[in-house]
């Protein structure tokens, strides 16, 4: 189980069996995952209503009783987010919306859990920034609440482009600063949640991926001007020198080293 403080205190399980039966119980919180490998059945009553199938989203409100049967042979791995009621309750608002009534529903909805798996991952990956977490946890809520509320975002058709450059801008402004995402919010007026959402649409990287992009522009002009490579990597806003040569090969294909000394 990992928890995460800084977003509200958010759990989040990662669980593989491949035989295990959970007695009936409930949580305060909401329950909201993806079943990557086989099945499980979280009905109280253990009726077929509660079969949960690889690829489907489970979103159990606080309150409700469930339970947990793996099912089938290959066993059960999924993960499962737990934000609490008020965390949910706050982003459906500030984003013009209402959370829905949801007792015990699964779907099919092959976006939404890819940006649920892609959500987990960069939440336990020891790599991520806290402003990498925060921006995909918000991003992340935005997609959950588009899904199933039933409220259009009063906020959704209007003229958002003022807001998404100031967003820019800062982020150009701040770009080796480490940068928390209420702040970024609240220097360009727009709830943390459709700022995340919709500076991804507009200009394809997440907030914090678009300020990384930035720090590896930076680097590369200063390593095409020779020095040494772990001042430069701090200078740019990476962790160390370390952490900006993954980043750096993983975007460009050769190290921060090699691209340096191929200067001519």
């Amino acid at each position: 189980m990992h928890r995460f403080d800084a977003l509200g205190g958010l759990e989040l399980l990662i669980a593989d069996f491949s035989d295990h039966r959970f007695d009936v119980h409930w949580h305060d919180t909401w329950s909201i995952g993806v079943v990557l490998r086989g099945a499980n059945n979280n009905s109280a009553k253990g009726d077929a209503e509660g079969i949960v199938c690889r690829g489907q989203i489970s979103v159990i409100s606080p309150g409700q009783m469930h339970a947990g049967t793996t099912l089938g042979v290959e066993g059960c791995h999924y993960f499962m987010f737990y934000p609490s009621h008020e965390m949910l309750l706050g982003a459906a608002e500030s984003m013009a919306m209402q959370l829905p009534a949801i007792k015990g529903k699964h779907i099919e909805h092959a976006v939404l859990a890819k940006k649920l798996c892609e959500t987990a991952t960069v939440l336990t990956d020891m790599q991520s920034s806290h402003f990498d977490r925060e921006v995909a946890w918000s991003h992340c809520v935005a997609e959950l609440l588009q899904v199933f509320s039933p409220w259009q975002s009063l906020t959704e058709a209007g003229d958002i482009t003022p807001g998404l450059r100031r967003a820019k801008e800062y982020l150009h402004d701040h770009n080796a600063q480490e940068v928390r995402l209420d702040m970024l919010a609240q220097a360009v007026g727009i709830s943390k949640f459709h700022l995340c959402r919709q500076f991804s649409a507009k200009f394809g990287l997440s907030p914090s991926r678009y300020q990384r992009q930035l720090r590896l522009q930076q680097a590369k002009a200063l390593l095409s001007r020779g020095g040494d490579i772990a001042e430069i990597a701090i200078a740019c806003g990476f962790a160390d020198q370390s952490h900006m040569g993954r980043i750096f090969k993983s975007t460009y294909g050769v190290t921060p080293r090699s691209y340096r000394d191929r200067r001519i």
